[in-house]
Parts: structure tokens; sequence; C-alpha cells
């Protein structure tokens, strides 16, 4: 009886098989990401080839590919507030005024801290008006954007 409890049924037991099935659980969500990030082939070589792809679906006024050009979150999906904050952008008529504001982008090279992240930076009247981080899908190997 005293095995069977220990095994199966003592506090040390119930904890290991809970970390058990949380290590599982990581290691699923772990395939999961990494087989979206593989196949998440929007976006360009460099920095300014994803900038310019972004730039030209602003153009179009394609929201859906417009946001096809941010970072996958962490289920490995498009991140609906970017989809969300481009809708209402172009609701609002915006899209081209934001892809000329981006147009105008120049590159960032001081604050680069890896191989991995590119900063862009847009002035207006000599003032920082948008900031543009763009990181590295190290799965697919295209430039992806991480904020703006």
């Amino acid at each position: 009886g005293f095995f069977v409890w220990n095994k199966y049924f003592s506090p040390q037991a119930k904890l290991n098989r809970q970390t058990q099935e949380n290590y599982q659980k990581y290691l699923d969500w772990q395939k999961k990401y990494e087989n979206a990030m593989k196949n998440d082939t929007y976006g360009g070589k460099t920095p300014e080839e994803t900038l310019n792809m972004f730039i030209e679906a602003l153009k179009k006024g394609d929201v859906e590919l417009a946001s096809r050009y941010f970072m996958l979150d962490d289920n490995g999906s498009i991140d609906q507030k970017w989809i969300n904050g481009l809708q209402d952008t172009k609701a609002a008529g915006k899209f081209q005024d934001l892809a000329n504001s981006l147009s105008k982008a120049i590159p960032d090279l001081e604050s680069r801290t890896s191989p991995e992240d590119f900063k862009f930076k847009v002035y207006e009247n000599s003032i920082l008006k948008i900031y543009i981080n763009m990181q590295l899908n190290k799965y697919s190997g295209v430039w992806k954007i991480e904020s703006i």
C-alpha cells in the first residue's frame, strides 16, 4: 500500500505529474510556435525590403497584407492589435499619409543592438514622429515589423 500511495497519491507524486504535464504543454507550444514562425514568409531579406513591402500594401489599401509584415505573437498568429490599428487607420483615411510618412524613414544604426534587430526613424520638421522596430525571423529568414 505504501508503495502505491508513494508512487501515485503522495503530494510529491502529484507534483511530479503536474510538472511533467506542464513541461509537455510547453514542448507542444514551442513546436507549434516554431512551425508558425518557419511558415511565416511574408517579409523581405532586408529590413528595407520589408518596410517597402509594407508601404506598398498601405498604398494598395490592403489591411490583410499589411498586417502580415508584423512579427507573430506568442501564439504564432498575427496580433489583433495590428489588424485593428490598420483597420482604424484605413477607416480614418490615413493609409496614404502613413505610407508617405514611412517612405521618409531613415535607418537608426546607432541604436542597433544585434544583427537580428534594426530600427528606422521618421522625422517631420526635425521632430521624431515615427520609430519602427524590425526583427529578423530567424526561423524563416525574413525581416518583420516588431512595432511602430
